[in-house]
């Protein structure tokens, strides 16, 4: 085709498309226009960056999550549409890598044993699913995400194949943890403004659920710690050190677990770096506050200590029986006793009705703590996950879907431990122990069970279970034998 009758064409057709979309927003219908928006975004995207553009989403919506937290989790780019950005980057991310698979011809998993446990996972999960469905409608679908969201794993798998991919993803993950200590920091003196003028359609863009900042500060300070090498220590281990001197300084007794559960990992393994420069930055800041509180009396000092020990005491006051006084931690009683009593209002519930299979998505997992902890409650209790991922996972899906989950845990664990003593990369061991205290936070809060804490998790776990390097070269090498003798014997079969 002659190239001036081409460009002729095709200013044609953007003339055409310009008017038809100038239509749309003059009569204010906006999603023909947000679509194409998003088609030139996109097209721009990976002309610069050279990457597919799946891959790109899934370092936007990290960086959101961790960013933007429970405010980015709220976004409905489609006004009345429950489709949220995690579900958006899901259904794009999934539709490309089947076609990728396709073309490929092979399995879009690796055939290990966290694999196999991953797949597990969700098979048991959505096999209850279409039973739950019916009854439960919409909420059935909405407590399935705790099963669901562990795509995120397959697909990140095998983005991290390519190094210009992983490297991408690590950078989009390294660029949200460094700006997060800061954003923190501004929205908590600052949180009116967030609130009410940073927002979207009537939602604030950033809104942090604070047990799950403190968890991406512990990961932050365990991350840009074991990347930085030579001279980027000079930086980078002060900012790692404030990050994690600000979670042993907070109020957040589940990220300051994981922080401990990752020291101990790294002991354990004979990793001394991290819980020697930690452990005694940390230690310092202790000797500095006791001399401020002891021989300046000073009233900041002595308010923090006192929270300290309260805090101490109150990780083993199961009951919740004691009565605290500080500032900072006269709810931990509460706290505690609001945790026990609604797990065991969901143990006796799913050990009564259906102790094997769970009482099913959707089903109210909080009416019998409702009815004992607030008993006057004249309001929806909105929350509808009891602050511990084992117990809800019991409550959904019963022994059978916590064995299911004890498996997967071990395999976690398991590889875990086989990186730290057998990788000598920093980063890998980095990534596995961020992983488990995402698990140790879980224990304590609602984080698998939405996209603020489950689509980070799964993203970890697909970054830290994707080979690297000459590791990633030997698995495509084997894959595409594996393909060559599948395809010989269908030849022979045919034949």
């Amino acid at each position: 085709m002659d190239p001036r009758l081409r460009t002729a064409l095709v200013a044609l057709a953007a003339s055409l498309a310009a008017v038809m979309l100038g239509w749309q927003v003059a009569e204010g219908a906006y999603a023909w226009p947000a679509l194409a928006a998003v088609t030139i975004v996109a097209a721009v995207l990976v002309r610069l960056i050279g990457l597919p553009f799946d891959t790109i989403f899934t370092g936007f919506l990290l960086i959101g999550y961790i960013v933007g937290n429970r405010g980015f989790a709220q976004l409905m780019p489609v006004p009345n549409l429950p489709l949220l950005p995690a579900e958006i980057g899901l259904a794009l991310a999934t539709a490309c890598l089947l076609v990728r698979c396709a073309f490929e011809r092979r399995l879009p998993f690796r055939k290990d044993a966290l694999n196999w446990a991953v797949l597990a996972w969700l098979a048991v999960g959505s096999v209850r699913v279409p039973f739950d469905v019916p009854r439960h409608g919409f909420l059935a679908l909405r407590d399935y995400a705790l099963v669901y969201y562990a795509v995120f794993f397959f697909l990140v798998q095998h983005m991290a194949r390519e190094a210009a991919a992983r490297r991408y993803l690590i950078g989009c993950l390294l660029a949200a943890l460094l700006a997060l200590g800061p954003v923190y920091a501004l929205f908590r003196g600052f949180e009116s403004f967030f609130v009410t003028q940073l927002t979207f359609a009537g939602a604030p863009l950033i809104y942090f659920k604070g047990d799950i900042a403190a968890t991406y500060l512990v990961i932050g300070a365990l991350l840009i710690h074991h990347w930085a090498q030579g001279r980027q220590r000079l930086w980078a281990w002060p900012v790692a050190a404030g990050l994690f001197l600000s979670v042993m300084a907070s109020d957040s007794r589940a990220a300051q677990l994981g922080a401990l559960v990752a020291v101990v990992l790294l002991l354990l393994a004979r990793r001394w770096r991290f819980p020697a420069l930690h452990g005694g930055v940390t230690a310092l800041a202790l000797v500095v506050v006791v001399a401020l509180a002891v021989f300046f009396d000073n009233t900041w000092a002595r308010r923090k200590l006192h929270g300290v020990a309260d805090r101490l005491q109150s990780v083993v006051d199961v009951t919740g029986t004691r009565t605290y006084t500080s500032e900072e931690s006269f709810f931990k009683g509460d706290n505690n006793r609001y945790r026990l009593i609604w797990w065991k209002n969901v143990v006796e519930a799913t050990w009564q009705e259906n102790p094997a299979f769970g009482l099913g998505f959707g089903a109210d997992l909080a009416h019998d703590f409702v009815q004992e902890y607030y008993p006057d409650l004249t309001e929806d209790f909105g929350i509808r996950s009891p602050h511990n991922v084992f117990i809800t996972i019991f409550g959904r899906l019963g022994f059978v879907g916590l064995a299911v989950w004890g498996m997967f845990c071990a395999c976690v664990v398991g590889a875990t431990w086989r990186a730290l003593h057998r990788s000598d990369r920093p980063p890998d061991w980095a990534l596995w122990c961020a992983v488990c205290v995402i698990l140790c936070s879980a224990t304590f809060g609602v984080v698998l069970e939405g996209p603020m804490g489950a689509v980070v998790f799964w993203t970890l776990l697909g970054l830290a279970g994707s080979p690297s390097g000459p590791e990633a070269a030997a698995a495509d090498v084997v894959a595409e034998g594996e393909t060559a003798r599948d395809g010989d014997a269908g030849a022979e079969q045919r034949a």
